[in-house]
């Protein structure tokens, strides 16, 4: 499985898809902290924090930058196999598909948790910049950590979300349609963000429950979590009843 993990790792470095998705961790919270200093400028009584700008750009990545760019991503992981027609050579080795498949999960697991750890160190780096020149909050250890623990957290609940999408580009062997699907998803998580029936869209229960706000919507924490559970475990077993019973031609 590691040999696996780490030739995926090998084929998307000769892509601009990481590159795509290490500019996007990384200007998610640079934009929230150019708007955050336009607040702040404005009333003098405002001021920056590390958590401040945490709590801003969680909201963008949770809601908008994960379900867009990682949905891409996790579609390119599936996709590429049949643009490159590459399926046919690599099953020529004594390789499961369902280890192959697998893979495919970890790999997307793994680059969340680097966006993520990416955002976080951006984050980081931005509130010690203003603390040194705008006088802006302490920055501790502590929060940093606990900082990073939430960041972590959320590539957690992130994935949970995404596995639906390799499924699809699997179903479909293209773009197009997890394209449009994940745009409604994205446009539906903005409608929902405020609304009861949040707890009930699984993106916008990641989003809750990756702030601590899903038990204020009414609906009790752990069904907040088995809806995620159950979505995750919907994409990952759809995708590896399906992959097996593919024609690779």
């Amino acid at each position: 499985m590691a040999d696996i993990v780490y030739c995926e790792w090998l084929k998307l470095r000769r892509s601009k898809i990481l590159l795509i998705g290490v500019l996007g961790s990384l200007m998610v919270p640079f934009l929230v902290a150019a708007n955050d200093i336009r607040i702040a400028a404005a009333k003098p009584e405002a001021f920056l924090s590390l958590y401040g700008l945490y709590e801003d750009t969680i909201l963008f990545i949770m809601l908008l930058f994960g379900p867009l760019v990682l949905a891409v991503v996790a579609t390119y992981l599936i996709n590429r196999e049949y643009t490159e027609k590459t399926l046919k050579t690599i099953f020529v080795l004594p390789m499961e598909r369902t280890a192959f498949l697998l893979g495919k999960f970890i790999m997307l697991f793994l680059l969340i948790c680097l966006f993520m750890l990416l955002s976080w160190l951006d984050i980081l780096v931005i509130a010690l910049v203003c603390r040194l020149f705008l006088g802006g909050q302490a920055v501790t250890v502590s929060q940093a950590v606990a900082v990073l623990a939430q960041m972590q957290k959320g590539a957690i609940l992130m994935f949970m979300t995404l596995t639906p999408f390799v499924y699809l580009a699997l179903r479909t062997k293209g773009s197009i349609a997890p394209f449009i699907v994940i745009a409604a998803v994205s446009l539906l998580n903005v409608v929902l963000s405020a609304s009861p029936m949040a707890c009930f869209y699984p993106w916008t229960a990641a989003y809750l429950l990756q702030t601590g706000r899903y038990a204020q919507t009414g609906c009790p924490t752990v069904f907040g979590v088995l809806l995620l559970l159950g979505v995750c475990g919907f994409g990952i077993c759809a995708a590896i009843w399906r992959f097996p019973r593919e024609d690779i031609v």
